[in-house]
């Protein structure tokens, strides 16, 4: 017999054969890769540990008032008030609620005695009881609030600015695909887990973008005629053109349109948001990785680095790379590309090697001649 226990405000999910629970106001994840039947996650979810951890987040009352000067009243002048706060990402937003939901028992703490220190003690605190991930994040909702009220004499300075990070990143992350992952995968995703993944591949657009792209921004070219996104990105408000490839285009007029938004779920109807999507993929993903088809590090934002590292091994320069994804500065279309600049290092090394082994009259590395002309990358 199974003990029903109401838990209100839960968002319950299976994919690819596991359950994740999560709060549906935060998004905040209580159970995830839980395998069995929708009984034995009732009987998992009415567990001990699971009812604490449900019940933890309810204990404060968010509706009480701080203040003015304490920490708490400054985060909603922040999420209420600010004008900065309505341009960010949903994603962006959704991160610095569980942030601030976590920081939620120092709302009392007064700004004008708050130092880096204290900054340092509860992001410590917080990679113990959670992960360096979050903790991280957390500093950068604090350092992003901070700011703007630096800005509107709030604070006198942003004691969350210069924090060495909690988490090291891994190197591998967001990566940028081998051919035979994304040919596995290209082959196999159920269409619509494709479709973001596609898009992102050959489009180079990020999960924000994916989710609110829509069949009105795909059309053909004013001047040239070919077909191509035109679309403001989210990030950073860039309005950029990208041209859709054969093999793209062919994909996309080949979908049944039943939404506004060309990227929908399995039944047809648009994502909620950006995490929901991301979500769905990496699930995928990882049960891929389990199963030895694709490696670790494979994301949805790393076809967003193999975008870039196409458009660099054809000659594209770093300032056309940055333009082509949608950024601002050069610098981010070296960031995604640093990886294609040393290969083509270790190829020039290789040729210079190859040259001076032919002058010594060796031949020992003459099957690397001719290597650099079959792999421009220059």
């Amino acid at each position: 017999m199974v003990v029903k226990v109401k838990l209100d405000g839960l968002n319950v999910i299976k994919a690819r054969g596991k359950w994740y629970v999560y709060v549906r106001e935060t998004k905040e994840k209580l159970l995830g890769g839980f395998e069995g039947t929708r009984v034995d996650l009732d009987k998992r979810m009415a567990m001990p540990d699971f009812i604490a951890k449900y019940n933890a987040r309810r204990v404060l009352d968010k509706k009480r008032t701080y203040n003015e000067g304490t920490l708490g009243a400054l985060v909603y002048w922040f999420e209420n008030d600010c004008p900065k706060y309505p341009t960010l990402a949903d994603a962006t937003r959704a991160d610095y609620t569980k942030a601030f939901n976590y920081l939620r028992p120092e709302f009392d703490y007064p700004l004008a005695d708050l130092t880096q220190a204290d900054i340092y003690d509860i992001r410590d605190k917080c990679a113990k009881e959670k992960k360096g991930r979050f903790a991280d994040k957390m500093v950068s909702a604090l350092s992003s609030m901070f700011s703007q009220a630096v800005k509107r004499k709030k604070m006198t300075s942003n004691p969350a600015l210069g924090l060495d990070k909690a988490h090291s990143a891994d190197p591998n992350a967001n990566r940028e695909w081998l051919p035979s992952e994304w040919d596995y995968v290209r082959e196999n995703a159920p269409r619509y887990l494709l479709t973001p993944m596609i898009i992102a591949r050959y489009a180079g657009y990020r999960g924000q973008t994916l989710v609110k792209l829509g069949w009105s921004d795909y059309a053909p070219h004013v001047q040239y005629g070919w077909k191509c996104f035109r679309k403001v990105t989210k990030k950073n408000q860039e309005n950029v053109m990208v041209p859709v490839v054969a093999e793209l285009q062919e994909y996309l007029d080949g979908l049944d349109r039943t939404a506004l938004m060309i990227c929908t779920k399995q039944d047809g109807t648009p994502w909620e948001d950006e995490k929901q999507m991301q979500t769905a993929v990496s699930h995928y993903l990882r049960d891929l990785e389990a199963e030895g088809k694709i490696g670790s590090g494979t994301t949805l934002h790393g076809l967003r680095t193999s975008y870039a590292a196409d458009l660099r091994r054809n000659g594209a320069e770093t300032g056309d790379v940055a333009a082509a994804l949608g950024d601002k500065s050069e610098r981010m279309g070296a960031h995604y590309t640093r990886h294609v600049e040393n290969e083509a290092k270790v190829i020039r090394a290789f040729e210079g090697k190859s040259a001076t082994r032919r002058n010594s009259g060796r031949t020992g590395f003459a099957k690397h001649e001719g290597f650099a002309a079959k792999h421009p990358l220059d």
